[in-house]
């Protein structure tokens, strides 16, 4: 008897300890007020944005010393405009070039802590980097991942996606040289944790739709796919962006018909855009919806275009049922539904694994 309380607290000792160690981990995104606060205090901590604010310096005192204003003025407008957008890109840049030379520690990080493809999991992962990085001046704040999507995420397009997608072992090594038996070794501990989470959804949390008789896909509500698209993208959000358009209408007369033409079709396809990556966002904030997604995908019985259609049916039904999305027009039709997991599902895994959940 005491020795099972000696070990009942011991194992209880374990779990505190645990749960205060988990209490610790303190990442940006507990920090700042939003994603938004962070990545300015990111870009205004890069060199990048101190290069760009030193050169008002001697742009100024061009202008105090130039007797024609018109050049200063140039300058100066390029330098205000065109600056931004380099410091935009040369951040991201610099952050890919700072991640990329320490794959070693990424791996052994993902290999030490086995995070599976749940989000949550990589919360250590995402703090001990996050440390790692700015203890070893491989970047200049404590800040690098945001939270712990971000890390996965990092993961799966600097890691997971470039390797899997390498054909043989010469291209492998070209491209990651050092880090292969790493990332090898990192690869299989995250897709043997994402096996384990798999049978486990399988046995205890898959979800058995009920009465889809009265289910209707939109395609049988709207006349056109377009009039569906439209509903989705068009809100309250867009109408600033429509009143100026219509301000620009209104001032510019008969002239600049190419903006007229040009602005709603570029307008229309970064709205679209924006949709399907909130699509894809509401499928991976929770490991459960992509599991759910996967699974009605394997257990369906019919194939072909009646299969979609109902796996579609389904997953309308199972994030309405499970207040994700607002209604039952997630996926338009089964076109729409094998698009979505062609798009960003199918290459995100490696064909051998794949085919392993597949079977």
């Amino acid at each position: 008897m005491k020795e099972n309380e000696l070990k009942n607290e011991k194992s209880v000792d374990v779990l505190s300890f645990k749960q205060l160690e988990s209490q610790k981990i303190v990442l940006p995104q507990d920090l700042f007020r939003s994603s938004f606060t962070w990545f300015c205090y990111e870009i205004y901590k890069s060199l990048a944005f101190r290069i760009w604010m030193l050169l008002w310096l001697p742009l100024s005192v061009w202008w105090k010393l130039s007797n024609n204003c018109i050049y200063p003025l140039i300058v100066s407008l390029l330098v205000l405009f065109l600056g931004p957008i380099f410091v935009l890109v040369i951040c991201g840049l610099s952050r890919k070039r700072s991640l990329s030379k320490q794959l070693i520690q990424f791996c052994k990080e993902v290999t030490e802590n086995t995070p599976s493809s749940d989000p949550h999991d990589w919360e250590v992962v995402a703090a001990n980097l996050n440390s790692y990085l700015y203890e070893n001046k491989a970047w200049n704040t404590r800040y690098f991942f945001f939270n712990a999507m971000g890390c996965q995420e990092a993961f799966r397009t600097t890691l997971l996606e470039p390797f899997s997608l390498k054909k043989d072992e010469a291209a492998k090594v070209k491209s990651f040289k050092d880090s292969v038996p790493y990332i090898e070794e990192a690869l299989g501990v995250y897709f043997t944790e994402v096996e384990k989470q798999w049978k486990l959804f399988n046995t205890e949390k898959s979800w058995s739709p009920v009465g889809l008789e009265d289910a209707k896909l939109p395609k049988e509500a709207y006349r056109f796919k377009l009039t569906w698209i439209l509903k989705r993208i068009f809100n309250l959000r867009c109408l600033p962006l429509f009143l100026y358009y219509f301000l620009i209408v209104y001032t510019s007369g008969n002239a600049d018909l190419i903006s007229r033409f040009l602005f709603p079709v570029v307008m229309f396809f970064i709205m679209t855009r924006d949709f399907q990556n909130m699509r894809m966002i509401v499928l991976s904030v929770k490991m459960e919806h992509k599991m759910q997604f996967l699974s009605t995908i394997i257990n369906e019985e019919e194939s072909g275009a009646n299969g979609w259609d109902e796996i579609a049916k389904k997953i309308n039904r199972f994030l309405f049922k499970k207040k994700v999305w607002n209604n039952e027009e997630f996926f338009y039709d089964g076109l729409d539904c094998e698009w979505f997991f062609s798009c960003f599902f199918y290459h995100l895994l490696s064909l051998k694994k794949l085919c392993g959940l597949l079977r």
